[in-house]
């Protein structure tokens, strides 16, 4: 079986390109060939792919084309542009990575792009043999209702030792954040600091992120108890008490995961899938969306735990990557022997 792999960029550029790689990782050589055509690449060296980068969008069908003729070829996209494939006359099968179309509803920046994205991925979800869902939230809000079949495999994460975390035996409570700091992820946090501050909160809190938009941070750096690390390869959860996401739109978040698997319980705002892992008070504590009095009290009231090793093990078994690749490879060999 030839596979090709079409997305519009390949890299460590975003959740989906990054699952993209770990996926074919562990399933490269499992295919007679793997191709990735894309239009931005970093020098990803994977055993048995071949990286193919061209300039447009009439490139990326022209080359898919040329390829179609080739026996046992299979299709595999992770972005909007997946429904390429068809016009090639490729089957494939899509992940949907999305966090549309709750995103929408954020601004009108994302309101005018949603007009286009929303369209491209129901095309492209509508038009695939089997579409992955990486959250049952989303599959059941998005992809279920553009397409009959779709199957939830949850994105693996970095996995951590399965030993008890460092024991919580000093007064401070530190808090931190994780991810790219913009309007998203971070707009809510400014208001959420402004009530902290307001009542005295002299915790710390620090942010690991890229800076996406100066502004925001900006505002962010404002505050005595913030502290901006930048952006980190790897992150030490286990330094820190609690986890707090502010992030008004998403799917499900890397670092919800990766936080209650080092045995840190998560403060968020219950919005996309995080509900599917912080389940119960061991883990956290769920807000609903910009209830800001509610959020601000439980970072001031938030008490020191561990979260049980019996279900830190549990998370860390279902957001495996090894896991979640032979999951990957079942469906594409499944499809790929139903033709």
């Amino acid at each position: 079986m030839n596979l090709i792999v079409l997305t519009k960029q390949f890299g460590n550029y975003t959740g989906a390109t990054v699952s993209t790689i770990e996926i074919l990782k562990r399933i490269s050589k499992k295919f007679d060939t793997v191709e990735v055509i894309t239009m931005k690449a970093m020098n990803i060296d994977i055993p048995n792919v071949r990286i193919e980068t061209v300039s447009s969008y009439f490139d990326l069908i022209k080359e898919l084309k040329l390829r179609r003729t080739k026996k046992k070829v299979y299709g595999y996209s992770d972005d909007h542009l997946g429904f390429l494939f068809s016009l090639a006359g490729i089957s494939y099968v899509h992940t949907y990575h999305g966090n549309w179309p709750d995103a929408r509803w954020m601004n009108s920046k994302m309101f005018f792009k949603s007009l286009f994205f929303i369209p491209m991925y129901k095309l492209t979800i509508k038009r695939a043999e089997h579409v992955v869902s990486v959250s049952n939230y989303m599959n059941n809000k998005f992809v279920k209702k553009n397409t009959k079949k779709s199957t939830v495999i949850y994105n693996g994460i970095k996995q951590v030792k399965k030993s008890e975390p460092p024991s919580k035996d000093t007064q401070d409570i530190k808090f931190l954040m994780v991810g790219n700091v913009d309007s998203r992820k971070y707009a809510a946090a400014i208001d959420l600091f402004s009530l902290l501050s307001e009542k005295g909160f002299n915790n710390k809190i620090d942010i690991y992120g890229k800076i996406v938009e100066s502004k925001i941070a900006e505002k962010l750096n404002e505050f005595d108890f913030v502290e901006l690390k930048g952006m980190r390869n790897n992150i030490n959860y286990t330094k820190y008490d609690a986890l707090i996401c502010t992030s008004v739109s998403e799917n499900l978040p890397v670092s919800i995961v990766e936080s209650i698997i080092s045995g840190v319980p998560v403060i968020s705002f219950n919005v996309g899938g995080i509900s599917e892992v912080i389940i119960g008070n061991d883990t956290g504590r769920l807000i609903p969306q910009g209830d800001m009095v509610h959020f601000a009290k439980a970072v001031q009231s938030f008490k020191k735990h561990i979260i049980g090793k019996e279900i830190r093990n549990n998370i860390n078994d279902k957001f495996n990557w090894d896991n979640s690749a032979q999951q990957y490879f079942e469906l594409l060999n499944g499809e790929r022997n139903s033709k």
